[in-house]
């Protein structure tokens, strides 16, 4: 009715753009820990997603103090950031 997919799809894209120059920011860490504690009305799988795959395309960021505390603490992330390195390795 009010094209909300169509928007939805604008968001991710958008977000995935963002994504490519911010990922390396300090604050990144405590964006996704933000977004994993919030609930979303649209699909938080989509915006999940893009920012494992952002993680995954940089995994030294990994070895970063945050990012560890993020993995400890978070479990949903801990748990799609396994998915995602599992998955590419098949």
């Amino acid at each position: 009715m009010f094209r909300m997919d169509d928007l939805k799809s604008l968001l991710c894209k958008k977000l995935e753009l963002q994504l490519q120059t911010h990922w390396i920011s300090d604050t990144f860490a405590d964006c996704i820990r933000e977004l994993y504690s919030s609930s979303l009305d649209m699909d938080p799988i989509v915006i999940r997603k893009a920012v494992v795959g952002m993680v995954f395309s940089h995994q030294e960021l990994i070895q970063k103090r945050p990012f560890q505390e993020l993995i400890r603490k978070v479990g949903d992330f801990a748990v799609d950031l396994v998915l995602e390195i599992t998955n590419s390795e098949i």
